[in-house]
């Protein structure tokens, strides 16, 4: 009598590549804007340490835009999301919503939203998909 083990995990979804517009972050950037929702792609230039404030734990880390000199920092909410295992060098894909300063600008909200009131983001890397 042979027995089957069934093994549930729960883990970050594998996705297909993923379609990034890093020239609407340049536009974004350019025209000084924020609150735009965003899809970037690059290659981890920096990881930084761990920000905690009022809205939680932040993971955060810089891009370099692929084809491009413009460098965007992302702030990760671990307390809300899922921590994304990104080092320096790792291409990385990120969905969030971009926020304008001079220094290039920020991509948060890169999570879920348990409340439901703003679209969820994600980060991906090495094809699997954190959110």
């Amino acid at each position: 009598m042979r027995a089957t083990l069934l093994v549930l995990l729960i883990a970050p979804a594998c996705v297909a590549a993923t379609t990034s517009d890093n020239a609407a972050v340049e536009r974004a950037y350019a025209e000084k804007r924020s609150t735009v929702e965003v899809t970037a792609q690059g290659v981890v230039t920096s990881v930084l340490a761990d920000d905690s404030g009022p809205s939680g734990v932040h993971q955060r880390f810089i891009i370099r835009l692929t084809g491009s000199t413009q460098t965007v920092l992302v702030e990760n909410n671990v307390t809300v999301g899922q921590r994304a295992p990104v080092l320096q060098g790792n291409d990385v894909s990120v969905h969030g919503e971009y926020v304008w300063n001079d220094l290039g600008g920020l991509i948060h909200f890169t999570h879920h939203d348990p409340a439901h009131t703003h679209e969820g983001g994600w980060i991906e890397v090495s094809g699997v998909r954190y959110q």
